[in-house]
């Protein structure tokens, strides 16, 4: 780890900022947004700007360092770690691209955010000095209220060749949020979507999405940013919904303490069935929780040798990532379940816990089904059903 700021650190501003979080969690729930009051305090404990370059005041840390971070912030508020989670990957992202771009970005204010949308949504033609992308609406653009860039996808298309996808850097100016999150799931988030009427982008701003992949856009750089961007991607969004299994047990705990059994006089507390439930969701977080381990281990790893993980074990950890927040949505799901009619206010935690994981359940680089077949089909030499991989 470089920079000056202790891992213990990290998780101490988190600490010192839980009690602000969880109290502004409903707030964030009804305006379906976050507070600038909350944006302002992760800025100022740095925890956006974790997968930054040095040379603008980032720590450069690794996947195994910051997953923790992510997952204790989201036990004050999943919403809220959402966001950080995603936000922080697209500054990763912002990272691969070329040294103006960057510039263009972190240079005059380093604590400037990005939020973005790698949906392959726009059609692009290349054009003297850059492209050209179509009229576009990328959705569920995560903290988009806040960010002054973005980085989108789209498929360029060149004569006689198949369609390539690549990721463009488009400045806040050049796209309009879309007011359109209305959902029951992670509302605080402001997942809104962008959208262009058409916009020129510089040849700077765009990168090659098989180079993200393969890791030779920071084949030069620190191991940081030698990882390949699914695996990353995938493994950053497991933090909230870790987070909110953990929360969750704990809310059950203190919610059967004095709750009676249906139609009985005895404590749910002292319900055999109730241990047992219990005792399944711990094991289902614990699990969730060793294999993102094992996860992050493995990205860090294979960065640090200078190693390009080969297709099978890009997959594998797609699949220990889909299969963690399996894990968890089971494991807060069953909790629920258990808690009676009093969890069915729509105040009640874990009613917002079970919609929020089954929300994060559903981020596409998270659909189980799809990367358990891209592992078993990677693992046969069999041909694939997605070339984002």
């Amino acid at each position: 780890m470089s920079g000056s700021i202790s891992i213990a650190e990290y998780h101490d501003r988190i600490a010192s900022l839980s009690a602000s979080l969880r109290e502004r969690a409903e707030e964030a729930e009804k305006a379906r947004r976050l507070s600038r009051q909350t944006v302002d305090e992760l800025v100022a404990a740095g925890l956006f700007k974790v997968y930054q370059p040095g040379r603008f005041g980032g720590p450069e840390l690794s996947m195994a360092e910051v997953l923790p971070l992510i997952t204790r912030t989201a036990r004050a508020c999943p919403a809220t770690a959402w966001v950080l989670a995603i936000v922080q990957i697209h500054i990763w992202l912002v990272s691969l691209f070329p040294q103006q771009a960057q510039d263009e970005v972190f240079k005059d204010d380093p604590d400037t955010l990005a939020c973005g949308v790698l949906q392959p949504r726009a059609m692009a033609k290349r054009v003297a000095g850059g492209y050209e992308l179509a009229q576009a609406q990328w959705p569920y653009a995560s903290g988009c209220d806040f960010a002054r860039w973005a980085t989108v996808g789209g498929l360029v298309h060149s004569d006689g060749a198949a369609p390539e996808m690549w990721v463009f850097l488009l400045p806040g100016e050049v796209y309009d949020i879309v007011d359109d999150w209305h959902v029951t799931g992670l509302r605080g988030s402001g997942s809104k979507s962008l959208a262009i009427d058409g916009a020129f982008v510089p040849e700077h701003r765009a990168i090659r999405f098989a180079d993200a992949i393969s890791g030779e856009l920071g084949k030069d750089r620190s191991a940081l940013y030698r990882s390949s961007v699914l695996p990353i991607l995938c493994l950053n969004l497991t933090g909230p919904p870790l987070g909110a299994a953990y929360e969750a047990i704990e809310i059950f705990i203190n919610h059967i303490e004095n709750r009676n059994l249906p139609f009985s006089i005895h404590k749910q507390i002292d319900s055999a069935q109730a241990h047992r439930l219990l005792g399944e969701a711990m094991l289902q977080t614990a699990s969730a929780e060793l294999i993102l381990e094992r996860g992050a281990a493995m990205l860090r790893d294979s960065a640090a040798a200078g190693e390009q993980m080969p297709l099978v074990e890009r997959n594998r950890v797609r699949v220990y990532s889909s299969g963690a927040v399996s894990h968890c949505v089971a494991a807060v799901e069953s909790l629920f379940l258990e808690s009676g009619g009093t969890a069915l206010q729509e105040t009640h935690p874990l009613q917002q816990l079970n919609r929020d994981v089954k929300a994060m359940a559903l981020h596409a680089a998270l659909v189980h089904e799809n990367n358990l077949e891209l592992w078993g089909a990677s693992r046969l030499g069999k041909p694939l059903n997605s070339e984002f991989v």
